[in-house]
């Protein structure tokens, strides 16, 4: 049997539109879903670090870009 926190669902949002409150809403909904891990990456803030997004979308299951 695994630990519960190896079952999570790795979601990842990308933020390309600031103060998206589409966005913003359905990542928060998720975020309260049992069994999800979310992240949020906003791309609309100065010099992003696109290193570290790189890593987060291939360590997610899904990935949403808005």
């Amino acid at each position: 049997m695994r630990a519960p926190f190896l079952n999570m669902r790795r979601v990842l949002h990308i933020l390309t539109r600031p103060g998206d409150p589409l966005a913003r809403e359905l990542s928060a909904r998720q975020k309260n879903a049992a069994g999800n891990k979310v992240e949020t990456v906003d791309l609309t803030l100065p010099e992003p670090d696109y290193k570290a997004l790189l890593e987060k979308i291939f360590e997610a299951e899904s990935v949403e870009s808005w």
